[in-house]
């Protein structure tokens, strides 16, 4: 009895693990498309902070992600991924150039990102071209709301996306239409791990 019930705790043990693990987006959803702007210096800082254009996620988030590229490929659509875990040293960086929790997390209390829980999307159509939003990414203003007003055909495309999102169980960050929430961010841990060297070992914490 007591070896079946640790056997039993060694499985789930391990399958927990395993869906902590960070993992490569694009080995999970092929499909997707990346534009990595943190690897460049087309962003808000105007520099690279991001060594490498990779995103990864959780298994358990990477997992969430490929379900919604598929249910908008039978519209024709896919998605487009921006940002996906963020090392902790990236998320000071950012909040050194930009300290206004509004539009960045402080690095003392940790991002969703940098749990490897969030991720930063648009849609693109079977080309994979960018369809019209209500602003560009990292857009730090009101009009970047969820819910701000904005013209056709961006208000539908936003809404579009949402639905597909919050389908698979992503939650909406009401501040930023591109950022979504796994509904589970709070059971990983704030990590710091470069991005070049993020592997299954470095799953860490749950």
């Amino acid at each position: 009895m007591l070896r079946t019930a640790l056997l039993l705790w060694l499985a789930v043990f391990s399958c927990q693990r395993r869906a902590g693990e960070l993992v490569d987006v694009t080995t999970v959803a092929p499909g997707i498309v990346l534009d990595v702007r943190y690897a460049t210096a087309d962003n808000f800082l105007g520099k690279p902070v991001y060594p490498v254009a990779r995103v990864v996620l959780r298994r358990r988030v990477a997992e969430r992600l490929a379900r919604v590229e598929r249910r908008l490929a039978r519209r024709g659509l896919g998605l487009k991924v921006f940002d996906g875990y963020r090392p902790l040293s990236a998320q000071r960086a950012m909040w050194a150039a930009r300290p206004d929790p509004r539009w960045v997390a402080d690095p003392e209390v940790g991002s969703r990102h940098n749990r490897g829980a969030a991720v930063d999307v648009t849609l693109v159509d079977a080309r994979g071209d960018e369809l019209p939003m209500p602003t560009a990414f990292d857009d730090m203003s009101p009009r970047a709301a969820a819910g701000a007003d904005a013209p056709e055909p961006a208000r539908t495309n936003r809404r579009i996306l949402a639905e597909a999102m919050t389908a698979e169980g992503f939650e909406i960050l009401a501040t930023e239409w591109w950022h979504f929430d796994a509904p589970d961010w709070r059971r990983w841990d704030v990590m710091d791990v470069p991005l070049d060297q993020v592997g299954a070992k470095d799953a860490g914490g749950e």
